[in-house]
């Protein structure tokens, strides 16, 4: 109910209507603001703001610099598998799905899991047939072997829990193709946990292949197509695959319903215990704030794109002045989160679910202050007669810091997300250091000596933030040719910005 009371106040704010106009802001000698500017661009088109070109020398780059930007990205895996298979036991069975059901399910709730408990010990007793229930008890099992806590601990690629997810991996796809073309719900449920292995999704159609005879349950059903969907617009977020049907903002697309949370008769419930019965209550809390959060993302990049400021102002002034209303709707978002998804809890009492649900906020955030981010640091403009702007600016800069601060507990874990959460915060760096390097912030810091409402200035931990995520790319990039490109370009930039004052 709560929740259903959430998404309904995201749509009852969901349009600027402030009426305030704060005449007192004189408009700005501008040009025509270019409306592909107003949402974040990509790593590589920050790489060619002018503080950053500075910074890499000339050096003009003869291909992407963050390549997994705009290709496929490589598997973070290149390791020859070994005979997991000998760990498929009954002994060891039951570790395997606490950790695949703790870990992973409780962030896609897309299976029962009594009924998967059952089909996996069952495969595991009668041995690995070429059925689609081995072939899902395959992929749980590699989940289940590398999944950890938030707190766990980094699983390199070399070590032997690696080792084992692979070789279940490598069965499991043995016997998708088998599983292809079937129509059916497993189908689906395999070739999304497929998907989670290999870090980039592609393109599935996943409500068409449900077969109406053949579904078992609206809850499985609309529980897949909502993970695949929301999965599917992530992974073209990050690498701009061609031929998506959907622009970034556009909301035509997005599925009328929310998923239902599955309901159980007498007889399930009392074979339910508590600690499973707390995990899936977790898991569907977290699963439809993650939703609603990715439609309120939507409708404030949509708003921004096409806001329209009254004819004799400034454009990105007008944009300024419909901030408040915007920061009023995420608080209220915020504000209806059900206690145990709340972000106004300690950071340092999250567990999974809330730490990916504060990292996600942080994207709604950023939409909202990213035009005068752009404006002071791309354009290189200075616009001291307008305060409110440079004040939006820096409220930007604060967010980049706060990004990679909120992410840091999960820098060493390894999950689907974590290449995200690696190139996100690798953005937020270098656009720290553009502005560090601009015209209009000069490395200045915030501090009491600087008058705050006539200069730009950068938020305190910058430049400790910066180094953070330096760190964070010498953690992985062993793991891909890509993450490698990304460290050695961050690298090189705050190499040659470290004379700033």
């Amino acid at each position: 109910m709560l929740l259903l009371r959430q998404e309904q106040l995201v749509r009852d704010v969901g349009g600027p209507n402030s009426s305030s106009n704060e005449a007192s802001e004189p408009a700005l000698n501008e040009p025509k603001l270019d409306r592909s500017q107003l949402l974040p661009c990509s790593i590589d088109d920050i790489l060619e703001w002018e503080p950053l070109k500075r910074l890499r020398g000339g050096q003009e780059l003869s291909t992407p610099a963050f390549p997994c930007t705009n290709r496929s990205v490589t598997q973070m895996t290149t390791s020859p598998p070994i005979s997991g298979l000998d760990e498929f036991e009954p002994h060891r069975i039951k570790v395997l799905l606490d950790n695949f059901f703790n870990y992973v399910h409780v962030k896609n709730p897309v299976l029962d899991e009594q009924q998967t408990r059952r089909t996996v010990n069952r495969v595991c007793l009668h041995g690995i047939d070429w059925s689609p229930d081995a072939c899902l008890a395959l992929l749980v099992c590699a989940l289940g072997t590398i999944a950890t806590p938030l707190d766990g601990g980094y699983v390199h690629r070399d070590s032997e829990a690696y080792r084992t997810a692979e070789s279940f991996f490598l069965a499991a796809k043995k016997r998708l193709g088998l599983v292809l073309g079937t129509s059916s719900l497993i189908e689906a449920q395999c070739m999304f946990f497929a998907t989670f292995q290999s870090l980039i999704a592609f393109r599935q159609e996943y409500g068409a292949q449900l077969d109406e005879a053949e579904r078992r349950s609206a809850a499985a059903e609309q529980a897949i197509y909502w993970s695949a969907w929301k999965s599917e617009r992530e992974v073209n977020d990050d690498l701009n695959l061609p031929g998506f049907l959907f622009s970034e903002i556009d909301i035509a697309g997005y599925p009328p319903f929310f998923p239902t949370p599955p309901s159980h008769d007498g007889e399930v419930l009392r074979l339910v215990n508590t600690e499973t019965e707390t995990r899936e209550q977790l898991s569907w809390y977290f699963y439809l704030s993650e939703i609603s959060l990715l439609r309120l993302w939507r409708r404030m990049a949509k708003e921004v794109v096409q806001f329209t400021p009254d004819p004799r102002q400034s454009h990105i002034l007008g944009l300024a002045q419909r901030v408040a209303d915007r920061e009023s709707q995420i608080e209220d978002w915020i504000r209806a989160l059900p206690e145990n998804m709340s972000t106004l809890a300690p950071a340092e009492e999250d567990e999974i679910c809330r730490f990916v649900l504060r990292g996600h906020l942080i994207n709604v955030w950023e939409i909202v202050y990213w035009p005068f981010v752009n404006w002071a640091v791309a354009s290189g403009s200075r616009t001291e007669e307008a305060p409110l702007i440079q004040r939006m600016a820096h409220k930007g800069l604060e967010i980049h810091v706060a990004r990679i601060h909120v992410n840091r507990p999960g820098f060493s874990h390894r999950h689907h997300g974590t290449f995200g959460m690696i190139k996100s915060c690798t953005r937020s760096a270098l656009i720290l250091l553009a502005a560090a390097n601009s015209p209009a912030f000069a490395g200045r810091e915030d501090d009491d000596s600087y008058d705050h409402d006539n200069v730009y200035h950068m938020p305190p931990g910058w430049r400790e933030a910066i180094e953070e995520v330096i760190h964070l790319l010498d953690s992985w990039e062993h793991e891909s040719a890509d993450l490698s490109t990304m460290a050695a370009t961050l690298r090189l930039v705050f190499r040659n910005s470290s004379g700033i004052n």
